[in-house]
């Protein structure tokens, strides 16, 4: 089973179990780490948050995004664009965990002086080797109890930023449209200039004609990482009131940076509905 997603990337493997098999679970913080300048070092905190001990591996991992907004890794023999990895060390690279315990995983920065100023990019791959590995021996004449295996991996992204770094985001083609099922979504594209990536959020506003302005959609953690210029975004509209007829009026399409990196507006656009 796979499930890819921004920023996340998680594999499991289930095998047949009983049906009180206990399982390493882990909870990943920050879920995306940020270096500046002057960052010599970032802390992640991995922590299980299952009911039995696990076995872990952390190392770095460099991927690309795909104009989907998908994380995908390398094709084999492509060699990464703007890769963070060679400036960064991680310490532990191994780790066992008990049901509730958790380990802060260093990464340590160092960059040399005369890097090309702007934003490079790798991933920490917490990989989860082992699970039930407290579950006792079975013993002769009893019922066996088949054990879990997981072969689970979490993905989380690593930014430096060094020097000087730029950022341009527009909105392009912006349209109205509507799934089999008759949902609507407004499609785009973010488009991207500059030597460093974005992380916004987008906002969608209906405004009826001689009405008031009505927020029908908050779309949060949308990131348009270098080297790609643009990305195509679908927005679903599901949260629209009943009362909001989107055959009249205009949309307004907001692509802002997130609050915690100052909330400015980054895009913006107009779809009329007319």
């Amino acid at each position: 089973m796979k499930k890819l997603s921004c920023l996340f990337l998680a594999f499991g493997l289930l095998l047949p179990q009983a049906a009180h098999a206990n399982r390493a679970e882990v909870m990943i913080l920050p879920p995306r780490v940020v270096m500046e300048n002057n960052d010599r070092y970032a802390t992640i905190v991995i922590r299980n948050i299952g009911n039995a001990t696990g076995d872990f591996t952390v190392g770095l991992q460099d991927m690309k995004m795909l104009e989907t907004g998908m994380i995908v890794p390398l094709d084999p023999g492509e060699a990464p664009q703007y890769s963070a990895m060679p400036y960064l060390h991680i310490t532990p690279k191994s780790m066992t965990l008990k049901p509730g315990e958790t380990q802060n995983v260093r990464l340590m920065q160092r960059v040399p002086e005369n890097l090309e100023p702007g934003e490079y990019r790798t991933h920490v791959n917490l990989r989860l080797v082992n699970d039930n590995t407290d579950a006792p021996a079975n013993e002769a004449g009893k019922d066996a109890v088949i054990a879990v295996k997981a072969n689970l991996v979490i993905i989380i992204p690593v930014i430096v930023r060094h020097g000087a770094t730029t950022l341009s985001m527009g909105i392009a083609d912006a349209r109205l449209s509507h799934d089999a099922g008759g949902m609507p979504s407004v499609d785009m594209y973010l488009t991207r200039e500059g030597n460093r990536s974005s992380m916004g959020d987008i906002s969608v506003t209906y405004i009826p004609q001689g009405g008031a302005p009505q927020l029908i959609k908050a779309f949060r953690g949308v990131a348009v990482y270098r080297p790609i210029p643009h990305r195509f975004i679908s927005v679903p509209l599901d949260e629209t009131p009943k009362g909001v007829n989107l055959a009249h009026g205009r949309l307004d399409i907001v692509y802002a940076a997130q609050k915690k990196e100052g909330g400015k507006t980054l895009a913006e656009a107009q779809l009329s509905l007319q």
